[in-house]
C-alpha cells in the first residue's frame, strides 16, 4: 500500500521483523481486554456476578496491559532503531552510488535537483520513515486484532461493521492520486524559490548597480507567495479522500448500533451487543488514526521516486587489475561524443606523445574542454578510443586513471577545510615538506603563511576569502603534491589578471617539467612554445602543428592568432 523503501538500504534489518512481531503481539494483547470483559459482562448479565473470581479477573487485565506495555515498548523500540539504521544505510549507500556516476549524468539542473533530494527531502523521507513506520504497524495490528475479537464476539455484528471498509479502502489511493499531483507542483515551486534565492544572493552584485534590487525582490515575493498558496493546497488535498474515508468507517458503527438494538429483541444478548457496540468505536478510531498516517507517510512518496531513479543511474564502469599502460602517451582514435542530443566531437584521432606540451586551441565550444574531459574519463567516449600507453583508459582501474592524470580547472573547487587538507586531497599520505614545496612552487607559500593559521587556515566556502589567483596557485600546489606524470590544464590562467597569471605561468612552467602535459588555452601567446598545437573547430581537430608551422599554413590559427595580436593592440582612447 506504502512504499517506505527499506530496500534501498542494501542490508537487512532483523530488528524490523522483531518490531512487526512485537508490536503486532502488543496489538493482540491491548484487544484482549475487551474480550475479557465481555465474558465478565455476560456473567453480570446472567446474573451469575457470584461465580466471577474477581482478584483473577483483575489479575489478568493487569497482566494483559502490562504484556501491552512491554511488547509495544520492545516493538516500538526496535522499528525505530532499525528504520533510523535503514535510513541511515540509505543516504550513506546513495552518495556512495552518486560518486560513480558518469560526469555525463551531472549538469546545473540535476546538481540543484540532486542536491534537493539529498537534503530537505531526504529529512522529510527520513522524518516519515523513522516516525511514520512503526505507527502504520501498530495501526494495522491493531484493527485485525479487532477484527478478530469482533468476530468472535459475534459474526453477524462483526460482518455489519467491517462492510463499508473494504469500500472506505478505496479512498486511500485516491488521496495519494491527489497528494501526488498537489506534491508535483509543490516540488517544482520550491526549487523555483530557492533558485531565485540563490540567483538573487549570486547576483546582488550585478542587482544593485542596475538599481533593480527592488524589482527582483517583488519576483522573489511573488514566487514564495505561489509557494505558500501550494503548500496549503498539499495540506488540503488528501482532505476529501479521508473525510470520505472516516464517513465509511463511521457509518460501519452506526449500522451496528441498528443492527444490535433490533437484533436484541430478537435474542442477542445485550452483553454481547455491548461488547461489539464497545469494540467497534476502538476499531473506527484506530482505522482512521491509520489512514492518517498512511496519508503522512504519502507525502514522501514521491522524494522516494526520486531516489529510486537516482539508484537507477548506470555507474560508471570499472575494473580491478588489467593490463597496465606501457608508456604516458595518450592516443585518441576516431573519437565522437555528444551531450544528449549535441554534437560536440566527430571522428577526432589525435596523439599525446609522453613528456611533450600539446596545446588545444580554438573558438569557444569548438570542443578542446570536452576532449580534455575525455581523456581524463570525466565522460566515457560514445564512439572511438582513448588509450593510454597502448591500453583503453576504460580498461584501467579509475583509481590508477586518477593517480595518473590531473587536472588543474579553470574554475577553482576548494572544500571548506584546512589549506593543509585542501593540498593533500590528491594525495592523502603527502609529508608536510613535500606540501610545502609544492606550495613554494606553485608560487603559494608566501600568501599561504600570511594567513591566519597559515596551512591550518580553514577556508570559506568554495575559498571564497581568497583572490582567484591565490585560488588557481592552490589548485596547482595540490596537482604539485598528487604528483601525477599526466597533467591537463584547462584555461588555468583566464580568470586572473596580468600579474596574477605571471606568478602563475611560472609555477605551470615548474609544475611540467618532466610531465607530459595538455593545456588548453585561449591566450595564444601563452602556448606558442608548446611541442605540439591542435586546433579544433566544431568539434573537429582542423590543425596540427607548431607555432612558427601554423602560422606559415595561414588558416585558423593564423587567423586566430592575427585577431589576438589586434587586440593587445587595441586603445580605449582611440578605439584602434
Amino acid at each position: 500500500m506504502i512504499d517506505f523503501g527499506f530496500d534501498l538500504a542494501g542490508i537487512r534489518e532483523p530488528r524490523l521483523r522483531r518490531g512487526i512481531i512485537f508490536a503486532s503481539l502488543g496489538a493482540i494483547l491491548e484487544a484482549a481486554p475487551v474480550l475479557v470483559a465481555f465474558f465478565a459482562l455476560d456473567r453480570i448479565f446472567a446474573g451469575q456476578v457470584d461465580t466471577l473470581d474477581l482478584p483473577a479477573l483483575v489479575a489478568v487485565l493487569v497482566a494483559l496491559l502490562l504484556g501491552t506495555y512491554v511488547f509495544k515498548a520492545i516493538g516500538s523500540n526496535n522499528n525505530f532503531t532499525a528504520t533510523y539504521n535503514l535510513v541511515a544505510a540509505t543516504r550513506l549507500r546513495l552518495a556512495d552510488h552518486l560518486r560513480r556516476l558518469p560526469m555525463g549524468f551531472w549538469s546545473k539542473r540535476r546538481l540543484g535537483s540532486t542536491s534537493a533530494v539529498l537534503t530537505d527531502e531526504f529529512a522529510l523521507y527520513s522524518e516519515v520513515a523513522t516516525h511514520s513506520w512503526g505507527l502504520v504497524v501498530a495501526n494495522i495490528a491493531l484493527p485485525a486484532a479487532l477484527a478478530a475479537v469482533l468476530l468472535v464476539a459475534d459474526w453477524r455484528l462483526a460482518a455489519v461493521v467491517l462492510a463499508p471498509v473494504p469500500l472506505a479502502l478505496l479512498a486511500i489511493p485516491w488521496s495519494y492520486r491527489r497528494l501526488n499531483r498537489a506534491g508535483d507542483q509543490l516540488f517544482a515551486d520550491r526549487r523555483a524559490v530557492l533558485d531565485a534565492l540563490v540567483e538573487y544572493i549570486g547576483g546582488i552584485e550585478t542587482l544593485r548597480s542596475l538599481g533593480a534590487t527592488d524589482s527582483y525582490r517583488a519576483r522573489i515575493e511573488g514566487k514564495l507567495e505561489t509557494l505558500e498558496r501550494q503548500q496549503m493546497r498539499v495540506e488540503l488535498a488528501p482532505a476529501p479522500a479521508v473525510l470520505t474515508f472516516g464517513l465509511l468507517v463511521h457509518l460501519g458503527f452506526s449500522l451496528v448500533l441498528w443492527a444490535g438494538s433490533a437484533w436484541v429483541g430478537d435474542g442477542l444478548p445485550p452483553a454481547r451487543f455491548l461488547l461489539v457496540a464497545i469494540l467497534s468505536v476502538h476499531f473506527t478510531r484506530t482505522l482512521s488514526e491509520l489512514v492518517l498516517y498512511l496519508t503522512a507517510s504519502r507525502h514522501a512518496g514521491r522524494t522516494l521516486e526520486r531516489m529510486r531513479q537516482l539508484f537507477a543511474q548506470p555507474e560508471q564502469p570499472d575494473v580491478d587489475g588489467g593490463e597496465l599502460p606501457r608508456s604516458r602517451t595518450l592516443e585518441v582514435a576516431e573519437v565522437s561524443f555528444a551531450y544528449a542530443q549535441t554534437p560536440a566531437l566527430h571522428d577526432v584521432s589525435v596523439r599525446f606523445p609522453e613528456g611533450k606540451i600539446t596545446a588545444l586551441v580554438g573558438p569557444s565550444g569548438s570542443g578542446k574542454s570536452t576532449l580534455a574531459h575525455l581523456l581524463s574519463r570525466l565522460w566515457d567516449v560514445e564512439q572511438g578510443a582513448i588509450r593510454l600507453g597502448g591500453v583503453d583508459i576504460r580498461a584501467l582501474p579509475l583509481r590508477a586513471l586518477t593517480s595518473t592524470i590531473a587536472t588543474v580547472f579553470q574554475d577553482v573547487v576548494l572544500f571548506q577545510e584546512s589549506v593543509l587538507d585542501n593540498l593533500r586531497l590528491g594525495r592523502a599520505d603527502a609529508s608536510m615538506e613535500e606540501v610545502i614545496q609544492a606550495a613554494k612552487a606553485a608560487h603559494a607559500h608566501d600568501f599561504i603563511m600570511a594567513l591566519p593559521h597559515g596551512y591550518d587556515t580553514i577556508l570559506g566556502p568554495g575559498g571564497a576569502d581568497l583572490s582567484g589567483g591565490q585560488r588557481q596557485r592552490l589548485s596547482i600546489a595540490r596537482a604539485v603534491v598528487a604528483d601525477a606524470p599526466i597533467l591537463i590544464l584547462d584555461e588555468a590562467t583566464a580568470s586572473v589578471d596580468v600579474h596574477e597569471e605571471r606568478e602563475i605561468q611560472q609555477a605551470i612552467a615548474a609544475l611540467t617539467r618532466g610531465r607530459t602535459v595538455i593545456v588548453i588555452a585561449h591566450r595564444l601567446w601563452t602556448v606558442q612554445d608548446a611541442d605540439q598545437i591542435l586546433v579544433l573547430d566544431a568539434g573537429r581537430v582542423v590543425e596540427q602543428g607548431t607555432h612558427e608551422s601554423l602560422l606559415g599554413e595561414d588558416g585558423l590559427y593564423a587567423e586566430l592568432w592575427a585577431t589576438q595580436q589586434q587586440s593587445a593592440a587595441w586603445n580605449v582612447k582611440t578605439g584602434a
